[in-house]
C-alpha cells in the first residue's frame, strides 16, 4: 500500500507515492499560482495512485490549532491567493483518504531527527534559509508547539557594527529575517546567495544566523542544530557559522559546546521535507 506525501513551497508544490520504506514510487511538481490551479492536478495524481493517506508538508503561517475551525489553513501571507486557504481540507476532500499537516520547517526537523543529521538525538534544533528563515526542534520526533508553530525568523537581531541595510521584513523590518533571508542578501548585495561570492557577505550572514544559534542554545537547550535548504551546502559556511556562534555565547554555556558536532549540515538535503510528510503520512 503506497502512502501520499506533498511538499508545499511558495514557488512551487511537489506531490510522490511512495512505499513504506519512504521509497519515491512515482512524484510530480507543479508551480504555485492559485490554490485551484495548483491543487487539483496534484489532487488527481494523488487519487490515481490509491494512497492509504497523505501527511503535507507546507509553507506558512499555517492554523494548527486542532480545537480551531480553521486548523490546517494557511493563514496570513505574502503569497498572492492562499490567505485563509484551507490546505488540509481541500486535500483531504479531494484525495479521500486521513490526510494531516505541519510545516515544512517541522517536516524537515523530524526527517532529520528520524534518519539525517539529527539521528541519535533526543532534541533536534533546526534551521533553513530561504525565501523566509524557518527554524523549528523536534524532540522524539515530535516538532515542538504552543499555540501555534514557531516563527523564529522573526527573532530581534542586535545589529552588527556598521550595518545600515534597513531590513526588508514587511512585519519588522530588521528582525532576522529581514535582515538574513534569501531575499533580504539579495537586496543588500544586488545578487541571489547562489552567485554571491563576497566573503564579507557570508561571515555578515554567519553572524547573523549565530544569534538564532544562541537563542536555540539558551532556550531549548538542543544537543545539534541542523542546518538545511541549499544555504547548507555552501562551501565552508557551516564552519563560518560554527565560529560566530562560539563568538556569540562567548564561553557561557552550561555544558561545554563541541561545534564541530554542535552544528551541523543537514545531511537528507533537498528530500527532508518530503520524507517529513511521508513520515507523517505513515503514521496516520
Amino acid at each position: 500500500m503506497t502512502i501520499g506525501a506533498i511538499e508545499a513551497g511558495g514557488t512551487k508544490f511537489r506531490a510522490a507515492l511512495l512505499d513504506h520504506d519512504l521509497e519515491i514510487i512515482s512524484e510530480m511538481r507543479v508551480l504555485t499560482t492559485t490554490p485551484k490551479e495548483t491543487l487539483d492536478p496534484l489532487i488527481e495524481f494523488l487519487r490515481s495512485g490509491q494512497p492509504r493517506s497523505v501527511g503535507i508538508a507546507s509553507f506558512g503561517p499555517i492554523d494548527l490549532d486542532p480545537r480551531s475551525a480553521r486548523y490546517g489553513s494557511i493563514v496570513s501571507t505574502p503569497k498572492v491567493g492562499w490567505s485563509d486557504t484551507p490546505l488540509l481540507n481541500l486535500i483531504a476532500e479531494g484525495v479521500g483518504v486521513p490526510t494531516d499537516i505541519q510545516t515544512d520547517v517541522e517536516a524537515a526537523a523530524v526527517a532529520e531527527w528520524d534518519g539525517g543529521a539529527g539521528q541519535g538525538h533526543v532534541l533536534v534544533a533546526y534551521i533553513t534559509v530561504g525565501t523566509g528563515i524557518g527554524a523549528t526542534w523536534a524532540i522524539d520526533g515530535v516538532p515542538y508547539r504552543g499555540q501555534t508553530h514557531t516563527e523564529l525568523g522573526h527573532i530581534p537581531v542586535t545589529r552588527v557594527d556598521g550595518d545600515d541595510y534597513p531590513g526588508n521584513c514587511p512585519f519588522h523590518r530588521d528582525c532576522l529575517e529581514g535582515m538574513a533571508s534569501g531575499p533580504a542578501m539579495a537586496d543588500r548585495w544586488g545578487t541571489s546567495g547562489e552567485d554571491l561570492t563576497d566573503l564579507r557577505a557570508w561571515e555578515l550572514e554567519a553572524t547573523y544566523l549565530a544569534q538564532l544559534c544562541r537563542t536555540f542554545t539558551y532556550s531549548a537547550a538542543p544537543s545539534v542544530i541542523v542546518f538545511g535548504g541549499g544555504v547548507s551546502q555552501r562551501e565552508g559556511f557551516i564552519d563560518a557559522i560554527r565560529t560566530a556562534t562560539t563568538q556569540a555565547i562567548n564561553n557561557y554555556a552550561v555544558v561545554p559546546l563541541n561545534m564541530e558536532s554542535y552544528i551541523q549540515a543537514a545531511s537528507l538535503g533537498q528530500e527532508a521535507g518530503l520524507i517529513g510528510a511521508g513520515l507523517l503520512a505513515r503514521s496516520l
